[in-house]
């Protein structure tokens, strides 16, 4: 892919932020980020991701163009959206990333970030910086060659870590992301958390979320307190929080590790609420926008894009899908949500 694309200036604050009237959910929580399913494809097969019972449902081929992907980008950026994040299936895997990149950033003057498995990160990370990229966050559930291949069906560790640290050199923001699940997973805490400090990097460790439709059950939940419990007596060293960040940096305690600049953080999806804060909303790679991962119904904005929607059409169809935004996920009711599809379809 070309790398010669020119770095973006940051000469003025974001037009969003120009704006009087900015994005809001029935409840008056401001929505600030989007988050952008580029591709339902994949080369991984993680255990988590995928059902565990069931036919797999072929992923399909990314229903947006890469102009409509920006268009539909710039009809949520105008009412307020200012950090993006594409995400997949395996955005890696769209030989266009860079020039959506480059098309969106200076939408939220470089405030476009990317979530990858990192297998093809190493030969393309230096381009996407160029396009305007500023971070990537690499899904790494193990940091030991055999417990990878068996979480991911694929001997690709070294490759990813090839990646990380061709993201790191190109001037990349880099953080670990880690799905800790029971019985599979949780002796590589400890690995990961010493894989950061080593590095001088962030980990964070996601809270699974078992649902209807993957055929994984609570049995796998591993909770925040005893994640940090095992970081703290793995390591041998007690760990600082600290201050809570701003929204967009998301709901994340980050935790720093002793000796390092190294840090660990923890995602607490069932067993802390922060759903009062929440500021995001998702764009699928079907051109659809859900204002919750786990609840309402869908709202189609690439029909009435194709249909020549006026921007005002598409603004109004955005703000009235927030309306229905709910206040928290079933699960935090106690409610098994209803998911028919995968997270490889919403982006996560």
């Amino acid at each position: 892919m070309p790398s010669s694309l020119p770095m973006l200036p940051i000469s003025q604050p974001p037009r969003m932020l120009r704006l009087k009237d900015g994005l809001q959910d029935g409840l008056g929580r401001n929505i600030t980020y989007l988050r952008v399913s580029v591709t339902e494809q994949c080369n991984l097969a993680c255990v988590y991701c995928r059902p565990r019972t069931g036919a797999l449902e072929r992923a399909e081929a990314p229903a947006l163009s890469r102009n409509e992907t920006v268009q539909l980008v710039q009809a949520f950026t105008s009412l307020g959206i200012r950090k993006v994040r594409l995400t997949g299936g395996e955005p890696l895997l769209r030989r266009d990333l860079e020039t959506i990149v480059a098309g969106i950033s200076p939408e939220v003057e470089g405030r476009v970030h990317l979530t990858t498995n990192g297998l093809h990160l190493a030969k393309r990370a230096r381009g996407l910086r160029d396009a305007g990229l500023c971070g990537v966050n690499v899904s790494l559930d193990a940091a030991e060659r055999g417990a990878f291949e068996r979480l991911t069906r694929k001997d690709g560790l070294a490759r990813v870590l090839a990646g990380l640290e061709a993201a790191r050199a190109a001037g990349l923001k880099a953080k670990l992301n880690a799905v800790v699940l029971r019985g599979w997973n949780e002796d590589q805490i400890v690995p990961l958390a010493r894989l950061a400090q080593a590095e001088g990097l962030q980990v964070r460790f996601i809270e699974f979320m078992p649902y209807q439709g993957n055929g994984w059950g609570k049995d796998q939940f591993v909770p925040a307190d005893e994640i940090l419990r095992t970081v703290r007596e793995g390591l041998g060293a007690s760990l600082e929080e600290e201050p809570v960040a701003g929204l967009e940096e998301g709901p994340a305690r980050i935790f720093r590790l002793p000796g390092s600049e190294g840090k660990v953080g923890v995602i607490s999806t069932l067993s802390a609420d922060f759903c009062d804060r929440c500021n995001r909303v998702r764009l699928t790679s079907r051109g659809e926008l859900k204002a919750c991962l786990f609840g309402g119904h869908p709202v189609d904005l690439l029909e009435p894009l194709r249909n020549h929607a006026s921007p005002e059409d598409l603004a109004r169809l955005i703000r009235q899908a927030l309306t229905d935004k709910l206040d928290c996920h079933p699960m935090r009711r106690g409610e098994d949500p209803q998911f028919a599809g995968g997270m490889w379809q919403v982006g996560g």
